[in-house]
């Protein structure tokens, strides 16, 4: 963690798209200047200005989950991405403000606005640098739901708000060559990590080799805050070529959250993509 000096009432900061964005699979995208490749995580005090700048050559835009704040030269969705833009955002009120961008590995940035009269601790970064590869994989193919919360409430330490059927949302057949879905995630799930692979058979990829399973994408997501995570796991290779060969491909997908100080809990749910 890298922490700048405290900032007064009424500061600045800014926040970016990191240079190598989307140039490798699941790297920091909205950064704090210096902060490549972690996670942009910004504290103000009320009435605060944050400039926001993509100096690079990717397009992007940003949506605001939930609270918003008054921006200018900032295109906001639906306001169609571009590049090259820095504009400001005017934070007047306290809470805590989350930014995405959906055609980002890593599209979330968080802003922190104190309350008027109290002192911010300043601009940090947090953050790790998860990886992404294909090796062989191995699983059930089974369309199975283990694990997690159950009932209709949220227990206290569960990772998911409610059971697992309310907080996963992860449709049974899909089309093209990406599986898309969501988690609830709670309060107990922050600062985690979210897993989520693609498994198939060797028969379905029309493959040699030993063993039955093999991953065909993977994805890792870091949870800086609870609610609706979505996520896209794009197929490879070798997939999408079966996928265009044969018209379909059955998938097991494994989801694991993993809390940031051990308890997990492990999703699987059997998927068909069609192409």
């Amino acid at each position: 963690m890298a922490v700048l000096p405290a900032l007064a009432a009424s500061s600045e900061a800014r926040i970016e798209v990191a240079e190598r964005c989307n140039n490798y699979t699941n790297w920091q995208c909205w950064t704090a200047p210096g902060a490549n490749p972690a996670p942009a995580r910004v504290t103000i005090a009320a009435g605060g200005v944050i400039t926001f700048a993509d100096k690079t050559g990717f397009a992007a835009n940003i949506t605001w989950k939930g609270a918003a704040p008054t921006c200018s030269g900032v295109p906001v969705a639906p306001t169609p991405a571009a590049s090259g833009w820095e504009g400001t955002c005017k934070f007047e009120a306290p809470g805590k403000y989350v930014l995405e961008t959906a055609s980002m590995y890593y599209p979330q940035a968080t802003v922190e606005v104190s309350a008027a009269g109290t002192t911010p601790t300043g601009t940090s970064t947090t953050g790790t640098t998860p990886t992404v590869s294909t090796p062989n994989g191995s699983g059930s193919g089974s369309p199975t739901l283990t694990g997690g919360a159950t009932g209709t409430g949220t227990p206290s330490g569960s990772l998911l708000v409610g059971s697992e059927s309310q907080a996963l949302t992860l449709a049974a057949t899909q089309h093209g060559g990406s599986v898309h879905g969501s988690l609830d995630v709670s309060q107990a799930g922050v600062g985690g990590r979210l897993e989520v692979e693609l498994l198939s058979t060797r028969a379905s990829l029309a493959s040699a080799g030993r063993g039955s399973h093999v991953r065909v994408g993977r994805l890792v997501r870091l949870l800086s805050y609870g609610g609706i995570a979505r996520f896209t796991v794009t197929l490879d290779a070798v997939a999408r070529r079966a996928l265009r060969a044969h018209g379909r491909l059955a998938l097991s997908v494994e989801i694991v959250l993993a809390a940031a100080h051990g308890s997990s809990l492990t999703l699987t749910r059997g998927v068909v993509l069609r192409g």
